[in-house]
This record gives structure tokens, sequence and C-alpha cells, in this order.
């Protein structure tokens, strides 16, 4: 039976630890710091619960179904997105509209004029690039659904996701469903019937598409975690060295060695750096250092509920780079799970920064919170003082997928490869959402 050491504590590392566990394989989880869960980060104050990473979990997939469920404890506390949350708005010149969500509402829809709905028609006729081509999300969308749709679409919800510029990320690598689907199938729009198709004929049962948390917000995820693997899961520990031992590794903690066959690092790319790591190791993961992770700021505010203008009837609104607003958008939580704000009132959650304007994420939060409630009052018609504030800065946020990245993936591949036993894990190499993450490491 194989050892395994997992170093880092994210989700990435406590769901690959618990799907060892599960299958009789000894492993340890090592944290250096003294809190687990790494940007799944919950705050409980009274009767208001604000999300510092990370506010919900898209559960899309057999194998993140599957793994939620054999978590103990964890079904009780699910809590799943109410069926009011499911619009989403984008801002237009200064007003939210909702985003359509069928072919009515896309035709009637004031979010887009008549002249970009009209040339989404071109879009099925319009010749896939060649597998040798990079192209950036936004060269993409605008090459396939028009200027328009590309500035009141996805470049919102590019900033929603990655916090990031679509004119810098890779659609191959940021978005391999979208490029896959021009690939596999000629376009967006045929790629999408196609699917419709494949699903109406498929055999295997269908997994439903539900957003959820939990009771006391996502942290309790990886709490669950670390007391199913009943005493693996180590925290503030001093790890002196990681050695290559031919096929197998050493890793001195505590002040004694361990041996074990396989080390999975699973720390932020340009945590990678700061481990103990031998020279000709470290060497290899250098590159990876260049990988981008832009400042953001997350702040939770909650309202009295006449003081808010605007009914919050969603998920959350997303505002374009071309509105030249001072904040990325803001989800709406209260709207979305029960128990997130004392009755009577609101909670909004606040993002500031990324790659669009990473001078703005500030560790200060009076001024932070300064911008946000002058956007937040045009935007949403907020008045009023907060009644609950709440601030959490990440110096380093999400890592970026950017043209190019295909080569430091293959710098990955090629570490493994050069040394046996080492393994490479975490969103900057599958995906950045926690589903892909979680799928990931249950596959191993």
């Amino acid at each position: 039976m194989k050892k395994i050491a997992i170093i880092g504590s994210g989700i990435t590392a406590l769901a690959r630890a618990w799907q060892l566990k599960q299958r009789g394989q000894d492993c340890v989880v090592l944290e250096p710091s003294a809190s687990i869960g790494g940007a799944m980060q919950s705050h409980r104050d009274g009767p208001y619960l604000a999300e510092e990473g990370p506010n919900s979990i898209q559960v899309k997939s057999a194998e993140v179904d599957a793994f939620l469920k054999s978590v103990p404890g964890l079904e009780e506390r699910v809590m799943e997105a109410s069926g009011k949350a499911k619009k989403r708005f984008i801002l237009r010149n200064g007003k939210p509209y909702a985003v359509p969500t069928g072919p009515f509402s896309a035709i009637t829809t004031p979010l887009w004029s008549l002249a970009g709905k009209l040339r989404v028609l071109k879009e099925p006729f319009i010749p896939a690039i060649t597998p040798n081509e990079e192209e950036s999300a936004a060269d993409f969308v605008r090459r396939r659904l028009g200027d328009e749709l590309y500035r009141y679409a996805i470049n919102p919800l590019i900033g929603g996701i990655y916090a990031g510029d679509p004119e810098r990320l890779s659609l191959r690598y940021a978005f391999p469903k979208l490029y896959a689907l021009e690939q596999d199938h000629g376009g967006m729009i045929r790629g999408a019937l196609a699917k419709i198709r494949m699903a109406r004929n498929s055999h295997v049962p269908k997994v439903n598409d539900w957003i959820i948390s939990f009771k006391n917000g996502l942290a309790e995820l990886p709490q669950l975690l670390v007391a199913a693997l009943d005493g693996a899961v180590h925290t503030g520990v001093s790890i002196k060295s990681i050695r290559n031992q031919g096929e197998r590794w050493q890793i001195e903690w505590e002040g004694a060695p361990h041996t074990y066959d396989e080390v999975v690092l699973t720390p932020p790319a340009h945590a990678l750096a700061q481990l103990p790591l031998e020279g000709s190791v470290r060497d290899a993961l250098k590159p990876l250092a260049g990988i981008d992770y832009p400042p953001v700021s997350v702040l939770s505010l909650a309202f009295k509920r006449e003081d808010v203008v605007h009914p919050l009837d969603g998920f959350g609104v997303l505002v374009p780079e071309c509105e030249k607003r001072r904040i990325l958008g803001a989800l709406f939580p209260s709207s979305i799970f029960a128990e997130r704000a004392p009755e009577g009132e609101v909670l909004l959650t606040v993002f500031v920064g990324g790659e669009r304007q990473p001078e703005l994420a500030v560790p200060d939060t009076n001024a932070l919170l300064a911008s946000a409630l002058a956007e937040l009052e045009e935007m949403l018609g907020v008045s009023g003082q907060p009644t609950f504030v709440h601030h959490r800065h990440w110096p380093r946020a999400i890592p970026q997928y950017k043209l190019g990245y295909g080569s430091l993936l293959e710098q990955m591949d090629t570490v493994e490869a050069k040394f046996p036993g080492l393994r490479l894990a975490g969103n900057y190499r599958d995906g950045i959402s926690l589903s892909y993450c979680i799928e990931t490491a249950v596959k191993g």
C-alpha cells in the first residue's frame, strides 16, 4: 500500500485525501498554516454569514454529486439555492437588466440592440479556427457573436468568473468547453444543439445541475472533510525539507524524517517556491511562478431591506468593463440562500479589483467601502449605511489561464515525468471552479 503525503489543505487536497482514505490508502495532509480550507472561508457573525472566497458549488457531474454524498454529515447541512435566484443581471447604461433565459426573452431583452441580436444569427455559419491557432476569449466571442454580445454578455461574465482580462485569457485553456464546441461541432449553436440531441439519446442517468452551499457556509465542507479524515490532517506543520530519493520522497516535518511513495503539492503556483524543495525540483517549478494571480477584495455588506430600491430578485449583477465602474459586480447572497442576514435585511457581496482594476483591490476597508457604496447607490438604489461590514482582501486571488498557457501545462507534465511520485494539483491546472477541483481530485 502506498504512503502518500499531500501538502496544503484546500479543497483539492482534502478531496484527494478523502478519496484515498475511502480506497484504504495511507495518506497524510500537511498544512503549514494554522487554518484549513484554502479560499473556502466563511465568516459567521450572529445572523450574518459572509463568504470570503467562493460563494457556492455548482453540482453538474456525477463525480461531484457522489463525492458530496460520501462526506459524513454533509447531506443534512446542504442548502439549495432558491429558485428565485435563477435570474442574473448585467449592467448597461448604469441599470441592471436580466440576462435572457430563453429564445423569447433573448428577442425582447433591452440588454442588447436589434443589430446585436441579428448578428448572433451569423454564428452557425462562421468557420472554426484550426486547432494549431490559439485565440483569446475576447477574440473568439467577437468573431462568433459580435462586439456587442462580447461587451454586454461575455466580458462581464469573465470578470465574474476569473476577475480576468478576456483579451489575455486563452479560450482553449480558460474555457475548454467553449473551445470544444467549436472544434467538435463547428460552433456554439451547433454544439449546443448536438449536446441536446446526445442528452436525449443517452442512457446515462442525468445529474441535476444545481447550486448549493451549507448552513454555515462553504467552509463547512473542508471542516467536515477534516473530521472524516480522522487525524490525518496536520495544521501549523513546520516542513524542514522535501527530498527526492529515487522513486520515493522524504519529508522532514515536526523534527523527524518521513518517507512517502507519492507527494502531492496543492499550494497555489506562486507559493510553490516557498516550499523547502531541493534545488533541482525548485528549478523545474520556476516557470510556474509566472502564473498571474490578480488581487481581489471581497466586501460583504448588509442593509435594511427598505434601504435598497432594487428587488434583488436574482443571483447578482455583473458589470461590463465598458461601463467604467469601480466594482466587478455584486452577488445577492440573502436572495440565494436562507439565513445569510436577519429578517428585514439583505446581504450583498461586492467584488473589486482583478485584472481589470488591480489598484482598486485595497486592504483598507474604509477606502473600499466608500467606493463600493457610491457604486451600489447608482446601480441598485442603495441608501443609508450598512448594518454589517466584512472585508477579505486577497493579494493573489485567481490564477489566470492566459495565452500561451499550454506551455505551462506542458512544464507541469515534464516535472511529474522527471520526478516520479511528485504530483502537482490545484486550480491553476485543471480549472478554477470548486466543481473542477473536486472532479480532478476524485479522479486522481
